[in-house]
């Protein structure tokens, strides 16, 4: 039996990240990988995008681990975050198959940065994206609906990142404090922005947004 020692911050904080992700998706599985005194927690999210939080724990690994679980089995795990001990023991439940952007996860090494700037900057081009699709899209006619928002989250946002990877972030919760500092990154093959809350990546070569993620421009 594996687990994590967290102090109660950072369980409630990863319970947070992980009702977002349920909600999104109630079969979503996350990754988790621990080492030393950290655990990382890569996510698949709306918009086609991989999302990542890495949080302290209270007490090291020993071993290192990377498994794959279920997000909603992990949230429940946490349980009610009122009554969370200052330090708590979160048990890791077994392992499942993950979605297949869980598969292979972006590098830890040789990112080239980009630019740098403030969370509410981004969340003013989000915004201004969102209003230009409502305005655009017709009151009828989902297909053609569906092609604008396609066409929306595939364009240049900020810092060579698509506006998908923005607006992922924010759905996150990762652009809340508009004057937290920012900044994108690329390396082979990935495009990553970085925040206080956590990480987004997206692949250099995109594929098509879903056909499920339309209701996330009205």
């Amino acid at each position: 039996m594996t687990s994590l020692r967290m102090a109660k911050d950072e369980a409630s904080y990863l319970a947070a990240y992980l009702a977002r992700v349920v909600g999104w998706d109630e079969r979503a599985a996350v990754r988790l990988q621990a080492r030393g005194g950290v655990v990382g927690i890569y996510s698949p999210s709306p918009l086609d995008v991989l999302a990542l939080v890495v949080l302290p724990l209270a007490e090291a690994v020993v071993d290192p681990f990377d498994s794959t679980v279920s997000a909603g089995r992990l949230r429940d795990v946490i349980g009610d975050v009122s009554r969370l001990a200052p330090v708590s023991d979160l048990v890791i439940p077994d392992s499942v198959t993950g979605s297949a952007s869980l598969a292979v996860l972006p590098p830890t090494v040789n990112w080239h940065q980009g630019e740098r700037g403030i969370a509410g900057d981004i969340s003013a081009k989000v915004d201004a994206a969102v209003a230009a699709f409502r305005l655009s899209v017709p009151a009828t006619g989902s297909f053609h609906a569906e092609l604008l928002a396609e066409a929306t989250w595939d364009a240049p946002g900020w810092g060579a990142l698509p506006m998908r990877a923005l607006h992922a972030a924010r759905l996150h919760g990762f652009l809340a404090h508009p004057g937290a500092r920012v900044e994108s990154a690329t390396t082979t093959g990935w495009k990553r922005l970085v925040t206080p809350g956590g990480q987004v990546f997206v692949r250099s070569e995109s594929g098509p947004v879903r056909l499920s993620l339309v209701p996330t421009l009205r």
